[in-house]
């Protein structure tokens, strides 16, 4: 994936132009967002799910490029009593479209939803922090709602004093405070916005981040690939956006800052951009936790009949679940091309992988989108062995693995490292790396009541060993456990607890090693699985089960005799003639096939019979042949000339 950076021309022009028409007030006054210990802790309980996204976004395994999340924003203009005053629908619409092309490496877009809420009140046109609690009962919940004031001013026990603006870290409040000539000035907007998506002050309140970016995790703005920073100003920036200090850090090392970095106290001109690492910071941080934003008038979502399958092939109806929409666009293949334009699409996957889905829909006035990522699953993409230790998990959600929840309740499956959110129940560590650092998965009991329960579902997995076994370590320590069920489904349901069920405490400590419990899946050999494990949540919050190291392995690998879509070929193809030659490489038993069209529909099925089809009767296009041997499947495409 190809993270963009810089912006282009004529946007950072606005931007440089707005800036140059600040007061000096105005160029000089900082942000006003502060670092709260509630913050910081909201952010350490959901790090290493934030790290793990970012991995996979800067790595580029999130393969739709343009799959861009559209968040609404409500902007409220305050003017005087009169009606006069106030930041312009221009100005404004400046604005956003400057901050877009910011987030545009983020695949974020804002939009306004349901136009501008006007406050004529002079009482807050130059706006006090203190009276934050009256003015924001205007936040209309769900909405990013940004207040856009004359000036806003801090005040404290040590007097009053300007500032661009403040926003909340997640966790806080859906609310961002801007200064108008700040919110035009080309970067303070963003800036603020990045503090909603839990990006830090480059110089990190206090600038410990040493040069040599050795503890760069742990202090300074907790990312790495933007260099220490010992607080820019206008005083060591110059006109030029050249950094003019002398500044040392702990080691005697001169300090390199990037003078161009949005999260800075550079000069507003000179910020221009965000780094890939903070992009993808941003991104996670949308998905994993400030992903609940709905517009009332345009919303976009989408659902799908079915979204996973074993088999090679799947016909999928979407159907759409958006409102406000008069248009609509579908890539459902992830490949950033649009397959569809009508409202509720049927689509038929023809090649084994996992799918991205995006729909974007227009009105008269927004086109807005939402993408599923890895939204559906297609064949066995799978096969023993499976060793699954989830340290590259971005969520648990991942790499084919589902997880639901049966009970509309807050008892479902997590990643984590290190405790779990509540005491006296947990491990301390995973199983993999003995450390808190290592990544496992539990249901987190609080907010849940007794009986909830937690799938937790594999991807599918070709049995391809005679003597397949799998193996998984878990934990669990609470004086109120619950229950651990393992279930296996082999293509007609699944069949509960093919191990005995482990019910109640198994730890005394969180501290206390993993468990490992073994289950013998020879009688799946040949066949294509799935696994779920199912949590069932006991009397109180103190029964976290967790789980760790799951294990699909084997010795013996069955015979290349199994029937697979190795096993055949066909000819001629494409088929200029009546009939379809089938050469089968071994011997197989009650085969019988089944033809069916790019849209899923069965043209023609019955025994194979002298290993040749008649297809005289199709018309000319592209058809799926499955054939079936006792329940083994093989599926091979064909061209009808």
């Amino acid at each position: 994936m190809t993270i963009k950076i810089t912006l282009k021309k004529t946007i950072l022009s606005i931007a440089l132009l707005a800036f140059f028409n600040l007061t000096t007030q105005a160029q000089d006054a900082t942000c006003g967002t502060i670092e709260s210990p509630e913050s910081l802790e909201f952010f350490n309980n959901n790090k290493e799910q934030i790290l793990n996204i970012e991995q996979a976004f800067l790595s580029g395994e999130l393969r739709s490029s343009n799959a861009v999340t559209s968040v609404p924003v409500k902007a409220h203009v305050l003017r005087t009593s009169s009606g006069t005053g106030g930041l312009s629908v221009a100005s404004l619409n400046s604005a956003m479209a400057i901050m877009n092309a910011y987030y545009a490496g983020a695949n974020i877009e804002f939009f306004l939803c349901d136009g501008i809420n006007y406050i004529d009140d002079s009482t807050y046109y130059d706006y006090f922090d203190s009276q934050e609690a009256a003015l924001t009962s205007n936040n209309v919940p769900g909405l990013i709602n940004i207040y856009f004031a004359n000036s806003v001013t801090r005040v404290n026990t040590e007097g009053n004093y300007a500032i661009c603006g403040y926003a909340y870290y997640p966790g806080g409040a859906d609310t961002i405070l801007m200064d108008n000539s700040c919110a035009l000035n080309g970067s303070t907007l963003a800036h603020e916005m990045g503090h909603f998506f839990s990006l830090r002050h480059t110089h990190g309140g206090t600038p410990n981040e040493l040069v040599d970016g050795s503890n760069c995790e742990t202090e300074g703005d907790y990312i790495c690939d933007t260099p220490a920073d010992p607080q820019l100003s206008y005083s060591n920036v110059n006109s030029s956006c050249n950094y003019t200090g002398f500044d040392i850090d702990a080691n005697g090392d001169f300090y390199v800052p990037y003078t161009d970095n949005i999260m800075s106290y550079s000069r507003k001109e000179c910020r221009i951009a965000f780094t890939p690492q903070q992009l993808a910071r941003i991104y996670a941080t949308q998905q994993l936790v400030r992903n609940y934003f709905n517009c009332a008038s345009i919303n976009a979502d989408f659902i799908a009949d079915n979204t996973n399958t074993c088999e090679d092939t799947l016909t999928v109806n979407f159907t759409d679940n958006s409102f406000g929409a008069t248009s609509w666009e579908w890539d459902v293949d992830g490949d950033d091309v649009v397959d569809y334009t009508t409202q509720n699409p049927t689509h038929t996957y023809i090649t084994a992988g996992t799918y991205d889905v995006t729909l974007t829909i227009s009105n008269a006035q927004n086109t807005i989108s939402k993408s599923n990522l890895e939204y559906i699953q297609v064949g066995a993409l799978n096969s023993v062995p499976l060793v699954e230790s989830f340290e590259s998990f971005t969520q648990p959600a991942s790499e084919g693995w589902t997880t639901t929840n049966t009970s509309g309740s807050d008892f479902q499956w997590f990643t984590q490292s290190g405790p779990t959110t509540s005491s006296d129940t947990g491990p301390f560590y995973d199983n993999t790396t003995g450390s808190t650092a290592g990544i496992f998965l539990y249901t987190e009991a609080s907010g849940s009541n007794l009986g909830d329960v937690a799938e937790y579902i594999s991807p599918c997995i070709n049995v391809n060993y005679s003597d397949a076994q799998l193996e998984f370590a878990y934990h669990m320590y609470g004086n109120s456990m619950g229950e651990l069920h393992v279930d296996i489904d082999s293509g007609s349901g699944f069949t509960n607890d093919i191990t005995p069920a482990i019910i109640g405490q198994q730890q005394t400590s969180p501290t206390d090693p993993y468990l490992t419990r073994q289950v013998d899946l020879s009688a799946y050999a040949g066949q294509t699985i799935k696994v779920r494990f199912r949590a069932i949540r006991g009397s109180s919050f103190n029964s976290d089960i967790a789980i760790d190291d799951i294990n699909l392995t084997g010795n013996t690998l069955l015979s290349t005799e199994s029937f697979t879509a190795n096993s055949i070929s066909i000819y001629p193809n494409p088929v200029n003639n009546n009939v379809i030659n089938i050469k089968l490489n071994g011997s197989y038993d009650n085969l019988n096939y089944t033809i069916v069209n790019i849209l899923g529909q069965t043209i023609s099925e019955g025994p194979l019979r002298n290993n040749q089809i008649d297809v005289s009767n199709l018309s000319s296009g592209s058809y799926l042949l499955l054939l079936d041997s006792d329940g083994q499947k093989a599926i091979k495409k064909f061209v009808k000339l």
